[in-house]
């Protein structure tokens, strides 16, 4: 069940903080500028030498990309919150 909300949980805020910010006028930018910063983090977790020791498994990997991509759509979601409350009270 945990399992399943630490994936469902990150895919709500995404689609939140998309329809907040689609009345924005950089948010193709910040889009593109989010999906380039998105694929930097999991070329480096996956091509990048690690600061870890050896993972057998790939748990270790599968966490820290988990922990990695759910504070960025937090951040994300976050930044939406305050631009959506800006662009209402300027209207």
């Amino acid at each position: 069940m945990l399992i399943l909300f630490l994936i469902i949980t990150p895919i709500i805020l995404w689609i939140a903080s998309v329809f907040m910010l689609l009345d924005w006028g950089g948010f193709l930018k910040f889009f593109i500028a989010n999906g380039i910063l998105v694929l930097a983090y999991v070329g480096i977790l996956i091509y990048g030498k690690s600061i870890w020791e050896h993972d057998e498994y790939g748990l270790g990997f599968l966490v820290r990309l988990g922990v990695c991509l759910n504070t960025h759509v937090l951040i994300v979601f976050i930044f939406a919150i305050f631009k959506n409350k800006s662009n209402t009270c300027n209207q």
